[in-house]
């Protein structure tokens, strides 16, 4: 394995025999994904009034 940094730290990476000719870059991470927040549904529910 090698340590790949992504910007914030470095990520272990297990080499395979499909990884290879491309960047080792690829296979870190770099953002996290965050869903969208789903707000109470209680509110939205007022009967329209």
């Amino acid at each position: 394995s090698i340590a790949v940094h992504n910007g914030h730290k470095h990520i272990p990476v297990f080499i395979r025999e499909d990884m290879i000719g491309h960047k080792l870059g690829e296979f870190s991470k770099t953002r996290q994904f965050r869903s969208h927040r789903k707000k109470d549904r209680k509110k939205k529910r007022g009967g329209g009034r």
